[in-house]
């Protein structure tokens, strides 16, 4: 093999290189992102608790229905925490899915190295369904993202509609 074509290889095989730097960056914002929802569902699940515990550590709907602070945040929390899991479990699809992206990409360097080795133009066909996949994969994982960010800025709304309406 000549060092052109060494080269050439090279540049061929580290193309999917960016891809993967792009996945490495979007997964580093959604982790952060899986996290700050992870800490609001526990908090919100402890503030629940919180809220139901009576005098001797017993969980009381009723008893915590009679106070009317604590009526209205049961409520808030119990309109929210359902749609806060949603909103987990999709961040939770789209790292997935992203993830998913990257090990393609990845795959992809090795299939297109094989494709300059052998230099058939089959195998290089596969590797440009290959990069394909993965940008299936991608695109998946930010519609899912973007589906996340739409349905947080109903909670949002919610919440502070909610809180703009006691006293009224």
């Amino acid at each position: 093999m000549s060092i052109a074509v060494v080269s050439r290889t090279i540049q061929l095989i580290l193309a999917p290189v960016v891809m993967i730097t792009s996945c490495a960056i979007l997964i580093g914002g959604m982790l952060t992102l899986y996290s700050s929802v992870n800490d609001r569902l526990r908090l919100m699940a402890r503030e629940r608790m919180d809220l139901l515990r009576t005098p001797d550590d017993a969980l009381n709907l009723a008893a915590a229905m009679t106070k009317p602070y604590a009526a209205e945040r049961l409520h808030q929390i119990d309109r929210q925490m359902p749609e806060l899991l949603h909103r987990h479990q999709m961040i939770h699809n789209a790292l997935l899915a992203v993830y998913g992206a990257l090990i393609v990409f990845v795959a992809t360097m090795f299939v297109i190295a094989l494709a300059a080795l052998t230099d058939s133009s089959a195998i290089g066909t596969v590797a440009l369904l290959v990069f394909l996949l993965a940008m299936i994969f991608l695109l998946v994982g930010v519609v899912l993202i973007a589906q996340s960010v739409r349905t947080s800025n109903d909670a949002v709304q919610f919440e502070a509609r909610r809180a703009l309406d006691l006293g009224k």
